[in-house]
C-alpha cells in the first residue's frame, strides 16, 4: 500500500479554503431578482463585487420576481453511486433547486408559464435585504407551479435541474462592504 500524501488542489484553492471556518452558508435570502443569460466568471467578480456595484446591477441589469416565501426553497446535490465488487465510485450528478415566492399577481402568474420565462436561460440572484450576500444560480432554465387561494394572490414555485458540476452555474458571495 503506498504512503499518504498531501492532497492536490484544484487551481485557486488552497487547504485553509476548505477548512471548517471557511464554510458558507446556502443561500440565506430574502429577495430574488432575474435576467435573461448567464454571467461569465469575471463578470460575477466585478458586478458582486461591492455592496455598491451588486446594487447597480441589480437595479440596471435584473427585475425583482419577488419576495421569498417563509420557506424560501432548497438546493440539493446528489450523485448516483456506481457499485464495482470492492468499491463506490461516483456517477451522474444531479442537481436541484426550488424557489418559493408568495404574493404574486395573475400576470405575472401568466408570465412565469409563458415561453418568455420557462423557454429561456435565466440567471436568478438571492439576496439578503441588507444587501451583503448573494447566491448567484446561472443560466438555467426553470419551470413553474402555482397554487392560489380565494384572495387572489398567487403562490409559485420555480425549480430548475441540471447535470454536473455546480461550477460556473451557482456563486456564492458574502461579506459584502
Amino acid at each position: 500500500m503506498p504512503p499518504l500524501t498531501v492532497p492536490t488542489y484544484p487551481s485557486g484553492t488552497t487547504s485553509a479554503d476548505l477548512l471548517y471556518s471557511a464554510l458558507i452558508d446556502t443561500y440565506v435570502a430574502d429577495d430574488i431578482f432575474y435576467g435573461l443569460g448567464n454571467y461569465t466568471a469575471a463578470e460575477v467578480g466585478t458586478k458582486f463585487a461591492t455592496k455598491t456595484s451588486m446594487a447597480t446591477e441589480l437595479s440596471t441589469n435584473l427585475k425583482q420576481l419577488g419576495e421569498l416565501a417563509e420557506k424560501p426553497g432548497k438546493t440539493d446535490s446528489k450523485i448516483t453511486k456506481l457499485k464495482t465488487r470492492n468499491f463506490l465510485l461516483p456517477g451522474k450528478r444531479t442537481n436541484t433547486v426550488e424557489f418559493a415566492i408568495s404574493g404574486i399577481s395573475a400576470k405575472q402568474k401568466d408570465y412565469f408559464e409563458g415561453t418568455l420565462f420557462s423557454g429561456t436561460e435565466i440567471t436568478i440572484v438571492a439576496v439578503n435585504k441588507e444587501r451583503e450576500r448573494a447566491t448567484i444560480f446561472n443560466g438555467m432554465r426553470w419551470v413553474i407551479e402555482w397554487s392560489g387561494e380565494a384572495d387572489g394572490l398567487w403562490s409559485v414555485v420555480i425549480s430548475t435541474e441540471y447535470s454536473g458540476s455546480s461550477s460556473g452555474r451557482v456563486y456564492l458571495i458574502k461579506g459584502l462592504v
